[in-house]
């Protein structure tokens, strides 16, 4: 018996619906349309097994990422870096008393003594060896030992010229009762010097206490 157009119609509407429904129940939904392209994972993007990949959050406050270019970017990283390096402070450390204020002999000067007529700007005498005053002396000092006066006159004679008559001299040698310094200082008087001292402490605890010191054959002047 042949179907009218209208029973026809209905009978392929109902087979469609009979055939997607029985489909549905054995291989699950499917999705049409952009749910089946794939992403950045072999997964398609609408598969219900796949974990979905939350961004992260964006971070509040001070950390929050702030976009620079390069330039800035570079000087951002070079800042850093700087604020990161740690500069050593040099630490300097005071001589103890008991070497500043160590006995001497009687009517000499104390390296604490010494140390503050230096700090004033007196002229200061090396009485050593000419050898022993170019490997070290106090800083300004000149060389003036007293074998000069016998062997080279013009010589002690241009240190004597850059000295007035009238000022402070304190000579010294390797400290204690060394004769160095009190033989020049014998000549000094003798050409009219009048204040003239003595440093008990020798050059060697000059040298223990951290002071200024230079080398080599030009001593300077204060």
């Amino acid at each position: 018996m042949r179907m009218k157009a209208p029973q026809r119609v209905l009978a392929i509407v109902g087979g469609a619906f009979l055939l997607g429904t029985v489909q549905a129940m054995v291989f699950g939904p499917v999705t049409l349309g952009p749910a089946n392209l794939t992403g950045g994972t072999d997964a398609p993007v609408g598969d219900p097994d796949r974990i979905p990949v939350e961004p992260p959050p964006p971070i509040d406050g001070d950390n929050a990422a702030v976009d620079l270019d390069p330039d800035s970017a570079r000087q951002a990283m070079m800042d850093d870096l700087q604020n990161t390096i740690s500069t050593p402070t040099a630490t300097f450390s005071p001589a103890p008393d008991a070497l500043l204020d160590a006995p001497v002999p009687e009517g000499s000067l104390t390296l604490r003594e010494a140390k503050k007529l230096w700090d004033e700007g007196v002229y200061f005498i090396d009485a050593r060896h000419e050898h022993e005053f170019e490997a070290g002396h106090i800083q300004y000092a000149a060389f003036l030992e007293s074998q000069l006066f016998d062997t080279d006159i013009a010589r002690a004679n241009a240190v004597m010229d850059s000295i007035p008559l009238d000022g402070t001299i304190v000579l010294y040698c390797v400290g204690g009762e060394c004769d160095a310094s009190k033989n020049t200082a014998a000549m000094l008087e003798q050409f009219g010097y009048t204040d003239l001292r003595i440093m008990g402490a020798g050059y060697e605890h000059w040298v223990a206490a951290g002071f200024e010191i230079s080398t080599g054959s030009d001593g300077g002047t204060p």
